[in-house]
């Protein structure tokens, strides 16, 4: 978890919701079927928030060469604050990736049968991320990676997977997307999403989630 998600929000709504002022996102179509290794509208702080694209699947920027190793797409909160992967990242690149809903799987008569979660607020959860500028050659663009960081499940979505994504509630947006916190800070940020889990609506869909390639309105209606 979460390894597909849905962002149907357009960038005008996403911006007036976290109040970004620069918007970089380039044409908009909705989503139903976001997979790992694409890119996805992430808000960071940079002087102002700022609603951009970053491509999902970790790569730290001390890495030698980017395709060598995996790129997680998901952090556990638990060790974020500890993981050499990670640690860097949370103290100076945090972000929020905003999710309409999000996808999970259970085994079921011998096949993967998706389940869709979707906050009951009506509005994009934004999920705690952290990102990463890896530079390579002068001559070619950085590459800019997130994770998504995830939680134990609770409520009606411990019914369907033992994760969820980790949201950062609305009161503590401002304190997660300023750089430079204080270690202790930046944990006492994170026990307190953990402890504010979002509510959610869960509802089987169809298997037609299982093939990336299918990205329509009907993947998230009931089956």
């Amino acid at each position: 978890m979460c390894g597909r998600f849905v962002q149907v929000s357009s960038p005008e709504r996403l911006a007036l919701q976290f109040g970004a002022l620069d918007v970089t996102t380039g044409p908009h179509r909705p989503r139903y079927n976001v997979a790992p290794s694409t890119a996805i509208p992430a808000v960071i702080d940079a002087g102002g928030r700022r609603l951009g694209m970053l491509q999902w699947g970790f790569v730290p920027s001390w890495s030698k060469d980017p395709d060598a190793g995996p790129r997680p797409i998901n952090a556990r909160v638990e060790g974020v604050a500890t993981s050499r992967l990670f640690a860097t990242s949370l103290r100076r690149h945090r972000c929020i990736v905003p999710v309409d809903a999000w996808y999970e799987w259970q085994e079921e008569d011998g096949a993967k049968q998706p389940w869709l979660l979707t906050p009951t607020d009506g509005e994009a959860a934004p999920i705690a991320a952290i990102w990463s500028m890896w530079r390579g050659d002068p001559s070619t663009p950085p590459l800019s990676t997130v994770a998504l960081l995830t939680t134990g499940a609770k409520g009606a979505a411990a019914d369907v997977h033992d994760r969820m994504p980790l949201r950062v509630p609305s009161n503590l947006l401002d304190a997660w997307l300023q750089p430079g916190a204080a270690d202790e800070d930046i944990v006492a940020l994170l026990q307190e999403s953990v402890d504010a889990p979002m509510a959610v609506d869960v509802r089987r869909v169809s298997r037609r989630v299982n093939d990336v390639r299918n990205d329509d309105a009907s993947l998230i209606e009931a089956a």
